[in-house]
């Protein structure tokens, strides 16, 4: 039995709301791109049902420029790098005390 770990992929709102939205309908908005969640089990099946989207799996920095610059993804990454990527566009609040 093979191990399963989940994917995230980042979307464009647009590309979300034309076509994604009903298959995952809470997806989380992130730097103006939905954060899709599956498994790896799940992946080759999606690249099948979306066989003109062009699934990109980049480093972190490259996935921040790329959304930086409006890009089309899908992202796709591992649950570190979407931890990173999403740090970067809302970043944890800090807890002040007064």
């Amino acid at each position: 039995m093979s191990n399963l770990y989940q994917l995230y992929a980042f979307v464009t709102a647009m590309g979300w709301a034309d076509s994604l939205s009903e298959r995952w309908p809470d997806a989380p908005l992130v730097g103006g791109y939905r954060v899709l969640v599956f498994t790896n089990a799940d992946y080759p099946l999606l690249k099948e049902q979306y066989p003109t989207a062009e699934f990109k799996e980049l480093a972190v920095e490259q996935t921040i420029n790329a959304m930086n610059a409006n890009e089309l993804g899908p992202f796709v990454c591992s649950l570190e790098q979407t931890k990173q990527i999403m740090n970067h566009f809302a970043p944890p609040e800090q807890l002040t005390q007064e």
